[in-house]
């Protein structure tokens, strides 16, 4: 039915052709026939099957209807251009809000750890002791996988211990340089607890940690 419509609805506002053949077209195509049956009243129906032929019959034959038309299909695409953009500037705050989220979450623990550090809490140290493990541990396993002193059995579960700990150092190196955030107190925090953390490291570790 809307077929016969579309050279009609097209010549009159050219501009509906992206809302017709959009994403939801068919909200379109119904608004813009609302708008149709509207203009031409009881002349055509075009629930009939012959009714959109009659009202383009109608419509071409009558240069106030047509202009009426034109009139309410710009109003019409003026409306649904604004709800358009109403929907998409929605879904960019979405957007926008999930991402400050995800940047508070990361920047709500580094505060964390300042205040901890200022307060010369142990519990400031838990993120460095954690970070300084999983590097050890990742780049320990990617040695001992690279140099092949791991039997066959051993060495596939290596591998796949090297990308699980691949992912957890990505983590580590978001966490401490993904933002400028408390940079200097994360550098006081290092700092101060390096001297710490070489002592409470296996010395075996710490050589193969420097070899790799």
């Amino acid at each position: 039915m809307f077929a016969a419509l579309i050279p009609l609805v097209l010549g009159l506002a050219p501009q509906l052709a992206g809302m017709i053949f959009g994403a939801k077209g068919a909200d379109a195509t119904a608004r813009i026939a609302g708008v149709v049956q509207t203009v031409v009243g009881a002349v055509a129906d075009l629930n009939a099957p012959d009714g959109a032929a009659a009202a383009v019959a109608h419509i071409q034959s009558n240069p106030q209807a047509a202009s009426d038309l034109q009139v309410k299909l710009a109003d019409l695409h003026a409306q649904m251009q604004k709800e358009q953009d109403a929907e998409a500037d929605a879904q960019r705050k979405d957007a926008l809000e999930e991402l400050k989220a995800r940047f508070g979450d990361t920047a709500s623990a580094r505060d964390m750890a300042t205040e901890l550090a200022k307060a010369n809490s142990g519990l400031a140290y838990g993120g460095v002791v954690v970070s300084v493990v999983i590097v050890a541990g990742f780049a320990a396993t990617t040695y001992a996988v690279l140099t092949h002193q791991l039997n066959a059995v051993d060495g596939q579960f290596g591998s796949v211990l090297v990308g699980t700990l691949a992912a957890m150092a990505s983590q580590v190196a978001n966490y401490w340089l993904g933002s400028s955030m408390s940079s200097s107190a994360k550098n006081a925090l290092l700092a101060h607890a390096q001297n710490n953390l070489a002592s409470s490291m296996p010395a075996s570790l710490v050589r193969m940690v420097g070899k790799g």
